[in-house]
């Protein structure tokens, strides 16, 4: 998936801003070659009992699914943060996730994000997911 530095920065800043808690938010973009994002949209994590859980509000994604469409884009996949913990999917990540869609992790140690990795389904059962490259692109490149 390829994302710019400026967007992964935004979800850098949410996820140090919401720590202790997991941070929640959709990558929008393009599915073709591998994925590209071309806004980060902040959502509400709805999940209030535990830090080391989120919650997507449906509404807010039909709302900037919509937002997406009318830009000719698509809600290509979703992030949040692992607070002091690596950005590797949890299964609680795996129960939740939807085929076809990008997971970017983020892991905060103490508060400050220390870096990324992205993850998707893999087809077939056992239900597992794979690492993705993640590339991290200059404003300019993204065009």
């Amino acid at each position: 998936m390829k994302i710019t530095d400026g967007h992964l920065k935004q979800i850098y800043t949410h996820a140090a801003e919401t720590y202790p808690c997991e941070c929640f938010g959709f990558l929008v973009g393009v599915f073709e070659q591998g994925g590209a994002v071309h806004r980060v949209v902040r959502g509400a994590n709805l999940h209030t009992a535990r830090t080391d859980r989120f919650e997507m509000d449906p509404q807010e994604f039909v709302q900037v699914e919509k937002q997406a469409g009318d830009a000719g884009l698509d809600v290509i996949g979703f992030y949040h943060s692992h607070p002091d913990w690596p950005p590797i999917p949890s299964q609680n990540d795996l129960a939740l996730a939807w085929e076809g869609m990008h997971y970017l992790i983020v892991s905060v140690h103490e508060g400050r994000p220390l870096n990324a990795s992205v993850w998707s389904l893999v087809e077939g059962e056992p239900k597992r997911f794979a690492q993705e490259p993640l590339e991290i692109l200059d404003e300019a490149a993204m065009g």
